[in-house]
């Protein structure tokens, strides 16, 4: 059955992009419990980062971006901290549907366990949806979108890669570095939002792919690129970036003069 994501007043969506540590009590804890397993468990990972970006497409086909919003567990900021504001924040957005990477497996669930600690109650977008998925569809994870019932699961990079976004703009991804004994905050910062912009990528490619929207991937992807370009133009990846919209401005302009 083909999902219709589509939304009466056009398409809502919060992509969301969150890092997290080992917490070295819960993962000493968790091993003096279970000495068998030689590997550390999702549960014994704690928040030090949260990214959330809202898009939305009208029901002509025409893109549009809100504030791109991060929260960081600075020494001033608990990991309660970061799940109230982001929370508050998915609260704001009500009918906009969640939208991660992979997110089902891991960021919903560190999501729900730190709301467990804290004593949290779910945004809409992470409770379980209210009668048949597709007519309340509250959360996309992009990564399961494209496996569906096959075995293969595809890495966000490669995704991107076959998207044509640069090698150059990529390197880094696979290990940002988040160490919970040397947090560099502003790299932190950075690669979450990258994160959610790659992100947000993919979903307009699928969205496309499913005939969701009337506009080219490659238009949306400029938006996208523009945009968080505006957001963020002193990040580290600023000038790839802008490489990047402006290779592919050039091949738009092209299409619209022969159109």
């Amino acid at each position: 059955m083909k999902m219709n994501l589509r939304h009466p007043r056009g398409q809502k969506y919060l992509i969301i992009d969150t890092e997290s540590v080992w917490d070295p009590y819960l993962r000493e804890a968790y091993q003096s419990i279970d000495r068998r397993n030689e590997h550390a468990r999702i549960g014994c990972r704690k928040l030090v980062a949260i990214t959330i970006w809202p898009i939305e497409i009208d029901l002509l086909g025409r893109l549009s971006t809100g504030p791109l919003q991060t929260w960081l567990a600075t020494d001033e900021q608990t990991e309660a901290d970061l799940l109230k504001s982001a929370f508050t924040t998915m609260r704001q957005y009500p009918d906009h549907i969640l939208v991660g990477h992979g997110s089902i497996a891991h960021d919903c669930q560190i999501l729900m366990l730190a709301a467990m600690s804290a004593d949290l109650e779910l945004p809409r977008q992470l409770q379980p949806a209210q009668g048949p998925r597709w007519q309340d569809l509250r959360h996309i994870d992009t990564g399961l979108r494209m496996k569906g019932s096959g075995k293969t699961w595809h890495h966000l990079s490669e995704v991107l890669l076959r998207l044509g976004l640069p090698t150059a703009l990529l390197l880094g991804k696979v290990d940002p570095q988040v160490r919970a004994e040397a947090v560099r905050w502003a790299q932190i910062a950075e690669h979450c939002e990258k994160d959610v912009l790659f992100t947000a990528l993919a979903l307009t490619a699928i969205l496309r792919l499913d005939g969701e929207v009337p506009a080219s991937i490659a238009d949306m992807h400029l938006v996208l690129c523009e945009a968080f370009l505006r957001r963020r133009p002193e990040a580290v990846c600023a000038p790839l970036l802008r490489k990047h919209a402006d290779d592919l401005q050039a091949v738009i302009v092209p299409q619209s003069e022969a159109a």
